[in-house]
């Protein structure tokens, strides 16, 4: 590798870290972004998540939304949704999780 692409690289790697330290989640969303930049882990998300207590409307039962379980397809819905304005580590965390997904042969 060159020393250039290393620098840029190392640049990056920073800026993400530095994302990743500053980033205070304050919804679902956001706490999905920031377990998934510590995990890069879909299924270990949904479990830390559903852990905090935190549940998606499921069906209509008796006329009221039931709430279940987050499973890992809602947390790749969730950081695959359109990153909030100035939300720097939602785009680092797209971008890894598309990375991770070509990896895997998963077609996107």
């Amino acid at each position: 590798m060159k020393i250039d692409k290393a620098r840029e690289r190392i640049k990056d790697l920073q800026d993400y870290v530095d994302a990743y330290e500053g980033y205070e989640p304050g919804n679902v969303k956001q706490h999905a972004v920031k377990l998934y930049a510590e995990t890069t882990n879909v299924q270990t998300v949904a479990t830390s998540l559903n852990e905090l207590g935190y549940r998606r409307e499921g069906k209509l039962v008796a006329g009221k939304q039931a709430q279940v379980k987050i499973i890992s397809n809602d947390v790749t819905e969730m950081l695959n949704g359109k990153a909030e304005e100035g939300d720097q580590l939602h785009l680092f965390v797209q971008k890894i999780l598309n990375q991770n997904r070509k990896r895997k042969g998963i077609v996107i």
